[in-house]
């Protein structure tokens, strides 16, 4: 049997993730999006939630939570990125950027974008 599931997607892949999660299954503790757009991200306070956003395409209204929305939600906007450049084949510099917010968000610490040196 599935439980404590972390879902991960890139794109269209965290649209699906949304999707699901906002399904209110159990089986679902985590959901990580990178620059997804068109599925509101789960409200339900039962999931966590980190949203990795790019810098050169705004999410659909609604998709992100509001400020009074975001106790158990993380959205974090790293600085220069690009929608394409988060997979294998971007800038090292945003790869590691993003491996450390996962990591952090996964062993449950500060989802702060970190400063290039």
């Amino acid at each position: 049997m599935l439980n404590n599931l972390v879902l991960v997607g890139h794109s269209n892949a965290g649209d699906i993730s949304s999707w699901l999660a906002n399904e209110n299954k159990s089986f679902i503790s985590s959901l990580i999006t990178l620059d997804h757009r068109r599925v509101p991200l789960p409200r339900d306070t039962d999931i966590k939630v980190l949203s990795i956003r790019a810098s050169d395409f705004p999410a659909d209204k609604g998709i992100l939570p509001s400020a009074s929305e975001q106790s158990n939600i993380c959205v974090v906007k790293i600085p220069d990125s690009r929608h394409n450049d988060m997979s294998d084949y971007g800038p090292e510099w945003l790869k590691n950027e993003i491996n450390l917010l996962v990591r952090n968000h996964l062993l449950e610490q500060s989802c702060s974008v970190h400063k290039r040196a």
